[in-house]
């Protein structure tokens, strides 16, 4: 399957932008609030479209402080060390399972550069996603904690 990869700069985001990034947010089902919004939190999103369907999206965002508190990651003595987060990763089920989802990452830190990176992910119910992050040269650092609204366990992996 051939798909075309955008990167769309936070200065050069449209309306149009916004929306789609909103409904991707909306079907992967797992980010509150204003989902309009999300995009404007980041320094750059990435579309991933294939014959003119838009299929998957990724962001380089503002990173989560209370990540890194106790409470959660239990790494307060990195937090001052990332400014921004890999995060907003999601592909249209219909597409998973063409590596679409590892592009986008690999994209986002050719775009972001060398500097610290960080991204938090459910550990046991995305393994496809830790595997991508390890594959990238993130690592997994501090506590796994649990999400009190899911019940999940989230791991924070740093690069």
């Amino acid at each position: 399957m051939k798909f075309e990869l955008v990167v769309v700069e936070k200065h050069a985001l449209k309306d149009s932008h916004r929306t789609l990034f909103a409904e991707m947010l909306k079907m992967q089902g797992k980010v509150q609030g204003d989902l309009r919004k999300k995009a404007d939190r980041c320094k750059c999103i990435c579309i991933a479209t294939t014959n003119g369907k838009s299929v998957a999206i990724g962001a380089i965002k503002k990173k989560t402080d209370s990540d890194f508190a106790e409470h959660k990651a239990n790494i307060p003595e990195l937090s001052k060390e990332f400014q921004w987060e890999l995060g907003y990763l999601f592909t249209d089920p219909e597409f998973q399972g063409h590596k679409i989802a590892s592009s986008i990452t690999q994209s986002l830190i050719r775009y972001f550069g060398n500097d610290n990176l960080m991204a938090s992910t459910e550990i046991t119910e995305n393994p496809g996603m830790v595997k991508i992050l390890e594959n990238n040269a993130f690592k997994l650092h501090g506590k796994p904690w649990k999400v009190i609204y899911t019940g999940i366990f989230w791991g924070y992996f740093l690069k």
